[in-house]
């Protein structure tokens, strides 16, 4: 017997491949690895990837049946091509391993797979230029804390917690890592580099200018500022 989520999703399932352009759809997210028609299931939100044939790259529907929201996101052929040339993190994340829901496609396998590769492989590599700017623009940020003395506490708190931020960004894009989604961020990093790791620790316990420059310093000490590269804005 069909539970109240799992006929929600159904019919949704089924008024999306009505469309005669619909040519593939997956079901992506958390919601992918739980049986939707199990008695005991929780679930909020259902996040949804179709494949269309359409002029446009992406379009992306969030819409609210009985209580369930549905997150869809409609992608066209050349839309796929792009993503997956662009590096586009949330589309390769999710099209490495989704669930195929319906398929009038010959090639999704191969489409899958390139998705895999390319997210096994990582973003695109950032030239010196793009590093330069990434460690300069960082750097005048946190310099607005020398004179820390003359800012609230609260102030001074909350701007050293997104400018700590702004640096392990930037760590993990000049090394050519995924950038980790904020609540994993932290545990990633302490896996990627125990040191760095303890360096933010620190500042986020003391909440020292000295500290937060050590940790800009430790991430960006190989990045050079060079004559002979011109930096383009």
């Amino acid at each position: 017997m069909e539970n109240r989520i799992y006929k929600i999703y159904k019919k949704e399932i089924e008024n999306i491949k009505s469309n005669e352009n619909v040519k593939a759809i997956f079901l992506v997210g958390s919601s992918k690895n739980v049986n939707l028609n199990n008695k005991e299931v929780k679930v909020n939100d259902i996040d949804i990837f179709v494949i269309k044939a359409s002029k446009y790259l992406q379009v992306r529907e969030v819409k609210n049946i009985e209580g369930i929201e549905f997150d869809i996101n409609y992608f066209s052929k050349t839309g796929i091509e792009k993503f997956i040339e662009d590096r586009e993190y949330f589309f390769l994340k999710e099209m490495s391993n989704p669930k195929i829901i319906y398929n009038e496609l010959e090639n999704i396998d191969a489409i899958i797979k390139r998705c895999k590769d390319a997210f096994d492989e990582g973003p695109l590599e950032l030239s010196e230029s793009e590093k330069i700017f990434i460690k300069n623009d960082i750097k005048s940020k946190i310099d607005r804390l020398k004179n820390h003395e003359k800012l609230e506490k609260y102030e001074y708190e909350f701007l050293t917690n997104l400018y700590l931020k702004d640096i392990i960004v930037g760590y993990f894009s000049i090394n050519r890592k995924w950038v980790p989604k904020d609540k994993k961020i932290i545990k990633t990093l302490k896996i990627e580099d125990s040191k760095l790791f303890d360096l933010v620790q620190n500042v986020q316990k003391y909440y020292k200018y000295e500290d937060l420059l050590t940790v800009y310093e430790y991430i960006f000490k190989n990045i050079n500022v060079s004559k002979n590269i011109k930096i383009t804005y």
